[in-house]
């Protein structure tokens, strides 16, 4: 459930220019709203106990179509997307736990 709580507000922020401008606040409320509570009811007590392996964009592109998984594709496009904003290793990282978890 956790993988929504990302992929959900970037599928939101992909259709914005598609919706009427009146129409964005709702949409973006409606975003937090959903990932705040998911968040809230399926986040772990404590950190993950092995952290994920490193990995580059390709490698982490390149795992999630090897998969198959639909929800670990979602997930790495989704931190693949937020990485190009902010080359955090992080967001590979927690891609990378997510194709794993998917598997």
């Amino acid at each position: 459930m956790l993988v929504h709580a990302a992929t959900a507000p970037a599928a939101v922020l992909r259709t914005l220019p598609a919706l009427p401008v009146a129409l964005h606040p709702a949409s973006l409320a409606a975003a937090w709203a959903a990932s705040a509570a998911i968040t809230a009811a399926y986040s772990p007590v404590g950190p993950s106990p092995e952290p994920a392996p490193s990995t580059s964009p390709d490698t982490l592109l390149q795992a999630a179509i090897d998969s198959g998984d639909a929800h670990g594709i979602k997930f790495a496009d989704t931190a693949l997307e937020a990485w190009h904003l902010d080359p955090d290793p992080a967001l590979l990282a927690a891609g990378r736990r997510a194709v794993l978890l998917c598997v």
